[in-house]
């Protein structure tokens, strides 16, 4: 939360990236890439909205359109749950160009890592994708970096273009906003119903009247957005 907090006080691209960096170094990760991810045949760099790879490493992906035969983000696209890079489903020996795109990331010290699917409005994807090893990470800290991918994303959108309000998206009501900010303090909602007063199932509903009315693909993306819309405050 603090993280985040500081993300949304960054006014620039590459104060944002320092920001990540200190925070994904303790949890032992050195590289990471937020950005869109493009039709068919379309070049990925404009739609890349912050780099911390290797550059060697960037200019031959982005050049070569490897964004289209990795295994990594092609998976983006059939999950909205974080995944280890080594979760994502290719056929080795017989997809042979998704199997060039591992070996040569192996080439630069990419073995292994951790990616967060990002839905955005109008069926846009994107991704924010960590280079590092997984094994020591637990539902917390996998939880926590999840939160911080997605809102990151969206700062970054923010920065790097005009933000798109549809009309009445961003209209959340009072009640949902409360049962919001206490569901970004980490509280179930059979804990946000006894601090409420109301049922669980009342508290579910709201999160999903917000998430509807917010276009957004589960709760914790729910929460974010409030947050980066300032709907809510942490």
């Amino acid at each position: 939360m603090s993280t985040i907090e500081d993300i949304q006080h960054q006014t620039t691209t590459n104060a944002v990236l320092n920001v990540m960096l200190r925070a994904l170094e303790s949890c032992g990760f050195e590289r990471f890439i937020v950005s869109g991810l493009p039709d068919p045949g379309m070049d990925v760099r404009p739609f890349v909205l912050l780099s911390g790879w290797d550059s060697e490493w960037y200019e031959r992906y982005t050049r070569q359109g490897y964004v289209h035969i990795d295994p990594v983000a092609r998976h983006c696209y059939s999950t909205t749950l974080p995944f280890d890079w080594s979760q994502a489903p290719f056929d080795r020996e017989n997809d042979g160009p998704a199997r060039r795109v591992m070996d040569e990331a192996r080439d630069f010290g990419m073995d292994d890592g951790f990616c967060v699917p990002v839905h955005m409005e109008g069926g846009m994807q994107g991704v924010v994708s960590l280079v590092g090893e997984t094994q020591h990470l637990d539902e917390k800290q996998r939880l926590e970096l999840h939160m911080l991918s997605l809102y990151a994303h969206g700062r970054l959108r923010y920065l790097t273009g005009p933000a798109i309000r549809p009309p009445g998206r961003r209209v959340i009501t009072p009640r949902e906003a409360e049962i919001l900010k206490w569901a970004a303090a980490g509280k179930t909602a059979s804990e946000i119903a006894e601090i409420t007063g109301l049922t669980p199932r009342t508290i579910n509903q709201h999160c999903e009247n917000a998430q509807k009315r917010m276009g957004t693909s589960n709760r914790l993306h729910t929460v974010v957005e409030a947050i980066r819309h300032k709907l809510i405050t942490l």
